[in-house]
């Protein structure tokens, strides 16, 4: 069978989860798939990433700068699909929400959560609509859909009609790279923190939830040693988070813009906890990152979340800035909890794999072709 993967959404180190999904994913097929051909069509940013894993993986570079997205959907709705009439392969996989309309062959496509619903992130509100276009109609042009949680699939079917039978979860799985906790930090913000600290991921979109955090760190720093470490930038309403920030003695939350993927999981493996504040994630991969590295959890009782943390996580509701901090604070101060979070969290994350993943990806290439 010859498959052609679509990846032209993405743009390193810029599109988070969905990066990890595509490299993990094809990465676990080179390791598995002995009997299929793969070709891969990316975008100029990701021109050097290594997602051909064997002689079986063939890269096709367009002439297309994904972050301007016009453009972008202009050659994925137009160009592409002369790409495939060439190659003519069995099988068309959007691993981005959107594929080609007109490619004239079954196709499958990856849509991780509709985010995009409610939470505008980064985009225009123009930008938005045209990405809720073709989203919407990729689904529905689609032989079928793969999705990342069983709240992602309820989501799909309820807002984009989906039956069933068309959606199925494949879940992903930790970073498969082993960090390296005893290297030096060379980045200086990260020198001056010191131990004991808690960790959360920041971004520049408003569904991280991190004003509420900080909030809820205010109430609990006079009786906690740790401090506050957020890992990435610091959300576009900065005048709410300078406001939270003064209130809750800025000397003790640390904003480290970004940092490489090595100094995350070092930091990571150096917390006393990992928080997970987000309003809305249709699965969230750090979590099993910070169970496998053997991190106590405390995250939002909301969308994917419970899920994926199963047991081994402290939830807390994110809407509430008391119930956020007495969670923190009894994850913080009690060792038995915080050794019962670490146990069961290492148990949860053996449930998922990326092996397993590609395995389950493959039965549905299979389906869909015959």
């Amino acid at each position: 069978m010859k498959i052609a993967l679509n990846l032209l959404y993405l743009i390193p180190g810029v599109v988070g989860g969905t990066e990890t999904y595509a490299r993990s994913l094809i990465t676990a097929l080179g390791r598995l798939d002995e009997d299929h051909e793969y070709t891969v069509f990316v975008n100029r940013e990701s021109a050097d990433l290594d997602i051909t894993p064997n002689e079986s993986f063939t890269r096709v570079v367009c002439p297309v700068i994904a972050m301007q997205r016009a453009y972008r959907y202009g050659w994925e709705q137009v160009m592409l699909p002369l790409q495939l009439r060439r190659l003519n392969p069995d099988l068309v996989h959007s691993l981005g929400y959107v594929g080609p309309l007109a490619s004239g062959k079954p196709q499958v496509v990856s849509v991780h959560d509709l985010n995009y619903l409610g939470h505008s992130g980064r985009r225009t509100p123009i930008g938005r609509r045209a990405f809720r276009f073709f989203v919407e109609r990729t689904v529905k042009r689609a032989s079928h859909v793969i999705t990342i949680s069983n709240f992602s699939r309820g989501e799909i079917m309820r807002h984009l009609g989906v039956p069933p039978e068309k959606v199925s979860v494949v879940y992903c799985a930790a970073k498969e790279a082993v960090a390296d906790s005893h290297k030096t930090f060379e980045n200086e913000i990260l020198m001056n923190v010191t131990q004991p600290f808690m960790v959360a991921l920041s971004s520049l979109s408003a569904h991280k939830n991190i004003a509420r955090l900080i909030a809820a760190f205010a109430k609990i720093s006079p009786e906690v040693p740790q401090s506050l470490v957020l890992i990435g930038h610091m959300p576009e309403k900065s005048a709410e988070i300078r406001a939270e920030l003064q209130r809750a003695g800025d000397h003790r939350i640390h904003f480290t813009g970004f940092i490489p993927d090595d100094d995350v999981d070092a930091l990571m493996e150096r917390a006393s906890l990992f928080v997970f504040p987000s309003l809305y994630e249709g699965f969230g991969l750090p979590i099993l990152d910070a169970q496998e590295a053997g991190v106590p959890i405390a995250c939002s009782n909301v969308a994917a979340l419970p899920e994926v943390a199963g047991e081994g996580a402290i939830l807390f509701d994110p809407l509430s800035v008391d119930d956020m901090a007495e969670k923190l604070k009894r994850a913080l101060l009690d060792p038995e909890l915080r050794n019962a979070l670490v146990e069961k969290g290492r148990q949860n994350a053996h449930r998922f794999s990326w092996d397993k993943a590609a395995r389950e990806t493959m039965d549905i290439y299979r389906k869909v072709v015959a």
